[in-house]
């Protein structure tokens, strides 16, 4: 019995999310207003950026990545979770465009959501 519930938590410890990134939120982003937030302003609140850029022309642009993955629970049972195999991922890109003085000229927001593999558990049972 006791190798179980061992098996159930270690189960349910895989089940976890796996995520790399900084999460900017819209929220996050309304903080910052075109014309007067800096580059040092959002560095400051947000971190390092995944990626940074100086154009030419002197503007900078910041790029923050977002990525996570969390695995079908199907995907842990014994013999057969290779057939479930997959899981829900979800990404989100933010970038914020500076001009030569580095005052925010533009920001946008893009995000992405898929599945792969199959899952018998409903939507949103495990949430």
């Amino acid at each position: 019995m006791k190798r179980v519930h061992a098996l159930i938590v270690t189960c349910a410890m895989l089940v976890a999310c796996v995520s790399t990134g900084v999460d900017v939120k819209p929220e996050h982003m309304s903080n910052f207003m075109l014309g007067f937030s800096t580059l040092d302003d959002v560095t400051t609140q947000l971190g390092k950026p995944t990626s940074q850029a100086t154009l030419g022309n002197g503007s900078t642009i910041l790029i923050y990545s977002f990525a996570t993955s969390r695995p079908n629970p199907e995907s842990f049972i014994p013999f057969i979770g290779p057939l479930f195999s997959g899981g829900e991922i979800r990404s989100s890109t933010v970038l914020f465009e500076f001009d030569e003085n580095g005052v925010l000229r533009s920001q946008r927001r893009t995000t992405s959501s898929g599945a792969s593999g199959w899952t018998v558990v409903p939507p949103g049972m495990l949430q």
